[in-house]
């Protein structure tokens, strides 16, 4: 499946929510030093969409600003508590907030120094317009199913070119890759995941064996985190991203599906990335899958379908 359409998809998800009134930069400077690592990194968040900086932000704040940067120099720890996550769905979840504590609102160049000195690949790297930057790297961590297939742990690290042409990051998306490149009939006739799981939820979905039955082939499948946007709301709730990719019989043409689900395990995000935890309770539980979009492929190139 291209890559490209999972990028498109990730990025019709994640068109954030227009910014509310600044918060005064006291507050935020409180959130940055703040003990709880979650508060920390919404103050990241409310301040990368501002479009300011830690250091910016924290200037003459040195003790504050060194906690920022201890974040940053521990990513690689962060991962490897991601990676004793016993399922696929914790650990996405723990990997996206960990990025996000040691990458946000930093200087896009700060961060690519610091990827691959903590043992990060870079794998690709897609620029959609002249403002826009991503950048997709692999973890050494991986999850196995039941099943045995190996889902190897991904990030993209969206930054943002500044008016002044720096660029400081703006958002990551971490998840879980799997190929399969096998008949979707023979894959989803074992039990490839716990039943109670919300990847064996997907694999039950009634539309799935629909599009296989023009597309057979189950190329691949991409498991991610983070906020489910609605470009008409006033806030936004955290949850899981499904890209699944299939094909036809000699890659003559393919099909993506994309869908997601809400997650209790966060705040809902209102605007400027402010988070609601007055009625915050965690929760393990997880909404429906909804199907957000899909597209097809083949030779005259990627052409949205009549669903999306």
């Amino acid at each position: 499946m291209p890559r490209t359409v999972l990028l498109l998809a990730i990025l019709l998800a994640s068109c954030g929510a227009p910014p509310s009134a600044p918060a005064p930069a006291e507050d935020l400077a409180l959130l940055l030093g703040h003990p709880d690592p979650a508060r920390r990194e919404e103050g990241a968040a409310r301040l990368s969409i501002r479009g300011i900086t830690l250091p910016e932000a924290l200037a003459g704040r040195d003790a504050v600003l060194s906690r920022t940067e201890a974040d940053t120099d521990s990513l690689r720890q962060g991962i490897e508590r991601a990676a004793a996550e016993t399922t696929a769905e914790r650990l996405v979840w723990r990997a996206w907030h960990e990025l996000r504590l040691g990458c946000l609102a930093r200087e896009w160049r700060r961060i690519f120094a610091a990827l691959p000195r903590q043992g990060f690949r870079l794998i690709e790297v897609n620029e959609p317009d002249e403002r826009s930057k991503f950048v997709r790297y692999a973890a050494s961590a991986a999850y196995v199913n039941p099943a045995g297939d190996r889902h190897s742990l991904f990030f993209w690290v969206r930054s943002c070119r500044r008016d002044d042409g720096s660029w400081i990051v703006r958002e990551v998306y971490a998840g879980l890759h799997v190929p399969f490149d096998g008949a979707f009939k023979m894959l989803a006739a074992r039990e490839r995941y716990p039943r109670a799981s919300l990847l064996g939820g997907f694999f039950e979905l009634p539309d799935l064996p629909k599009v296989a039955a023009v597309f057979p082939i189950l190329e691949e499948l991409e498991f991610t985190y983070g906020r489910i946007r609605d470009k008409a709301g006033d806030s936004a709730a955290a949850g899981f991203h499904v890209n699944a990719g299939f094909a036809m019989e000699g890659k003559a043409g393919g099909r993506s599906l994309y869908y997601t689900a809400e997650s209790g395990l966060d705040p809902r995000e209102g605007r400027g990335g402010v988070l609601d935890w007055e009625s915050f309770t965690p929760s393990e539980t997880t909404g429906p899958w909804v199907p957000r979009g899909s597209g097809i492929w083949g030779a005259g190139g990627l052409k949205p379908s009549s669903d999306q």
